[in-house]
């Protein structure tokens, strides 16, 4: 409580639109619940900006209009034709800017919107970023290059194991196979496209890139994140166990399906995942803001994960 105001935490259904009012009263459990029908409405009403509110009574006032001459016979319109005396562009331009504003992976947002062709509209800096890349081992499987007939064809289970240390030789031409691979969506962000957006953790990582890296004398599989702020520990452990699925059953099921073509071995097939005891995942910490060559390591006892 402070003063006559309680302080509350309302719960929302994720995939639904209803919500739970929780006040604890400074208990470990629910003192005092509410169910809030139609919650998510509540919520959403909040993060509209000023000027998203705006835009909204301009549309609103545009399909009234067209709505009343479409009662006089009149059945086409075109969209020039029916904007009010508000200029349409300043508006939105004016709500984008209030967006950006709000995001805590910004620094500064500027709206300078004068109407004049060719000058920029907004002003925007970004928050210096860390990277963070989070490193597991491959398993990489090649197909036997020499057979006499058809009939001697290698099935899967003849594929050959190469070792993860002879394969350095591979970096450049796996790398461009990984990129050759990727959707055009993916171009900014890369794998973070695919990331739950309401997670705080979708904000403060930038990008996220797959691909392989020559580390302590093996080819080990990586994923370089830049951060625009620490995660927090479960943060941390939320983005360890995505990267996880991602390597089992999203991108490393589908790289782990195409073939790349390399000069050392032949047909190799690069697998990000697998069963053994051995399996898991390093993360190191670099500085890219100021001095990208220093490397910080910190040891950090979580799930097995050093940094």
């Amino acid at each position: 409580m402070e003063d006559n105001t309680a302080h509350c935490i309302l719960f929302l259904d994720a995939n639904g639109i209803d919500g739970i009012l929780v006040e604890a009263e400074g208990a470990d459990y629910a003192r005092k619940s509410q169910f809030i029908p139609n919650a998510r409405a509540i919520i959403e009403a909040n993060d509209i900006t000023a000027g998203e509110r705006q835009l909204h009574a301009e549309l609103k006032a545009m399909a009234d209009r067209i709505a009343e001459l479409s009662h006089t016979g009149q059945q086409k319109f075109n969209f020039d034709d029916m904007l009010g005396d508000g200029d349409m562009k300043a508006m939105m331009i004016q709500a984008v800017a209030e967006m950006l504003d709000r995001r805590e992976d910004l620094v500064e947002v500027r709206d300078h919107y004068l109407g004049m062709a060719g000058q920029s509209d907004f002003t925007v800096t970004a928050k210096p970023t860390q990277e963070m890349k989070r490193y597991c081992p491959l398993e990489i499987q090649a197909e036997p290059q020499i057979y006499e007939t058809d009939w001697d064809a290698p099935y899967e289970d003849d594929l050959e194991l190469i070792p993860s240390s002879c394969a350095c030789g591979c970096e450049d031409e796996i790398n461009a196979a990984i990129k050759k691979y990727s959707e055009p969506e993916e171009e900014y962000r890369g794998l973070m496209i695919y990331y739950n957006e309401d997670s705080p953790v979708n904000e403060k990582v930038v990008s996220a890139f797959p691909s392989v890296e020559v580390r302590n004398g093996e080819l080990a599989g990586v994923l370089t994140c830049r951060l625009t702020e620490p995660l927090t520990d479960s943060e941390m452990v939320e983005l360890k166990r995505w990267w996880e699925g991602q390597a089992a059953d999203g991108f490393g099921e589908s790289i782990e399906q195409k073939e790349i073509k390399t000069d050392a071995f032949g047909t190799i097939y690069v697998r990000f995942w697998n069963s053994s005891d051995n399996w898991q995942i390093e993360a190191e910490m670099t500085d890219t803001t100021d001095t990208a060559d220093i490397e910080k390591e910190e040891s950090l006892d979580m799930d097995g994960i050093s940094m």
